[in-house]
């Protein structure tokens, strides 16, 4: 029988050196993610705490101090590597939650201070010994060459974003812009898109800019929903980077809103980032900035034909996930979560698909004006019907209204089959 162990980095953590008075274990979170399984407690108060395990069988055993259980602990049959949870009280009455093991991991644990939302966090991190910051590409995206868009859905896991009045997360709505997008593009060769999150998990902002940079992106585009103190608020905005603060007041309080996301997020501030590289030569940042420019004004044009825009000129400032990339980067916010309507459009699919299609029909115009894509095998007349489509879907995305489509297409009825070519009236 192979023996497993987990290697754990810091196998008793302290805070302040002593328990502190009892309270509750209030909630209980899981995320499987491509890189590390995410485990969080929220507690009402700083505890010390002890992690420990054993190796066989394969166990990660937590003991919480002076803690009462308010909240179930369970995990879903063959979701990571968690395969089991179980809890139990020590002599002296301590709260003790076991984790039956898959395979040997590395363990990392750290309290977190409270931040809105969440009160005070106890994360741990479950690691392959080999753990390396990866993204997931989607299963549309294919061979490995081609031009590679990187799409960065904000935020996620623990970090929820924005919050709308009616409770909706900007996470949940980027990451369903972003699979659309990414959708739309795996379906046009020789572009390919993949994810740096394909699911609800938190990435550092600069692990993001380290996938960037080792998937040897050609394009970034970071997708958020915008917060703003004014709750009639409205439009899409498109941001690049300015390595001399914001241009606006707007994006001075929104690149201090992003780049503290790690805050909330969960990012033990104690333990080493990946390398990046902080500066550019300056000619490398001239070129960078001036084809973000570009992308960004394609961007624009589009999302103003589907929605309101927030401003009309491309709006700069220091987002750290725009930094270090020396490549186009661009950061949309597609609307703003706290403007109730808006927030009920960011839900709704077809304003999904609508601002999806927008993005999509930008970064093709910007491929043809980019010489390091080969536009000159873009189908860019063409539609080739994927599952799940439908003509009123289609004429979302590619902002054509569905009688024009039919026309075009000499359909008698709206009934499609995958894979039909379909041509775009105006194209």
């Amino acid at each position: 029988m192979i023996r497993y162990r987990i290697a754990l980095i810091g196998l008793f953590l302290l805070i302040n050196g002593s328990a502190l008075a009892s309270g509750l274990v209030a909630g209980f979170r899981m995320w499987h993610g491509p890189d590390r399984t995410r485990i969080v407690f929220d507690l009402t108060h700083e505890v010390s705490f002890k992690v420990a395990t054993a190796g066989s069988p394969k166990r990660l055993t937590v003991e919480l101090p002076n803690l009462s259980l308010m909240t179930s602990i369970t995990t879903e049959a063959g979701s990571g590597p968690v395969l089991g949870i179980s809890t139990e009280r020590s002599v002296s009455g301590d709260l003790i939650v076991v984790f039956d093991l898959a395979r040997e991991l590395e363990a990392h644990a750290f309290m977190l201070a409270p931040r809105d939302p969440y009160p005070y966090r106890l994360v741990i991190d479950l690691t392959p010994h080999d753990a390396s910051v990866g993204t997931q590409a989607l299963p549309e995206s294919g061979a490995e060459e081609g031009y590679l868009v990187l799409i960065d859905p904000g935020h996620g896991g623990d970090d929820p974003g924005a919050i709308g009045a009616s409770g909706e997360y900007e996470k949940k709505v980027a990451l369903q812009i972003s699979n659309r997008l990414a959708s739309l593009i795996n379906g046009q060769q020789p572009i390919r898109a993949e994810l740096t999150r394909a699911s609800d998990f938190y990435i550092s902002l600069r692990d993001r800019v380290q996938l960037a940079l080792s998937r040897r992106a050609d394009v970034f585009v970071s997708i958020h929903a915008d917060a703003a103190k004014r709750a009639s608020a409205s439009g899409a905005s498109v941001f690049v980077l300015s390595e001399k603060g914001a241009g606006s007041e707007l994006g001075k309080w929104l690149a201090e809103r992003e780049n503290a996301s790690d805050l909330a997020g969960g990012v033990d501030i104690g333990r080493r980032e990946p390398v990046v590289r902080e500066a550019l030569l300056d000619m490398g940042i001239d070129w960078k900035v001036k084809e973000s420019r570009k992308l960004a004004r394609e961007l624009l044009n589009e999302l103003g034909q589907v929605g309101d825009l927030h401003s009309e000129r491309v709006e700069s400032a220091a987002f750290v996930v725009l930094k270090a990339i020396d490549i186009p980067a661009v950061l949309v916010e597609a609307g703003f979560m706290t403007n109730r309507s808006e927030e009920r459009a960011l839900k709704d699919r077809m304003h999904q698909e609508r601002l999806a299609g927008a993005l999509y029909r930008a970064l093709l115009g910007y491929c043809k004006i980019d010489t390091r894509c080969p536009h000159g095998d873009l189908r860019l007349g063409e539609y080739i019907v994927r599952p799940g489509d439908t003509l009123s879907v289609i004429a979302a995305r590619m902002n054509i209204p569905v009688a024009a489509l039919r026309d075009a297409n000499g359909l008698a009825s709206d009934t499609l089959m995958v894979g039909q070519t379909l041509t775009l009236p105006g194209s």
